[in-house]
């Protein structure tokens, strides 16, 4: 359930605004209950579900508690990651709009190297660059071979 906390935005840390759902705290809850449930009470756990929870030792729940551990690390960690690239992509785009603005091509055309793929204005890339139009695999082939 700590993947509920740590999903709650992409880039935004687990500790910035933590209560500001109370109905998401109130589901994690209802959830670990029912999970501890499945787990430990003795008709379910054995004769339903098959587990064997309460033979459950100090490894065994070492362990289960180190995979929400490692699932907050990673995931924190992707966020700082993508908080840098959006940083750089916004100083990228902005370098560009204002060598537009100014009508700089050379300022305009350096700003665009660092520019990232999937860019919503639809030029990916290098502007103007050919490499964006040439066809790929067995278009390339087929391609070649035309006059």
């Amino acid at each position: 359930n700590v993947r509920s906390y740590t999903s709650r935005s992409f880039d935004e840390p687990i500790w910035r605004n933590v209560s500001g759902n109370v109905q998401m705290h109130k589901a994690i809850i209802l959830a670990q209950l029912c999970l501890y449930a499945a787990v430990l009470v003795p008709y379910v756990s054995d004769r339903i579900f098959e587990l064997r929870g309460t033979g459950i030792n100090l490894d065994g729940w070492a362990l289960a508690l180190a995979g929400p551990v490692g699932c907050l690390v990673l995931c924190e960690a992707c966020k700082a990651i993508i908080t840098l690239q959006a940083r750089v992509h916004k100083r990228a785009l902005a370098r560009r709009q204002a060598a537009e603005e100014t009508h700089d091509p050379l300022a305009a055309s350096a700003s665009t190297k660092t520019k990232v793929a999937g860019d919503p204005s639809g030029q990916d890339g290098v502007m103007g660059s050919a490499t964006s139009a040439m066809p790929v695999g067995s278009d390339a082939d087929q391609a070649g071979s035309q006059p």
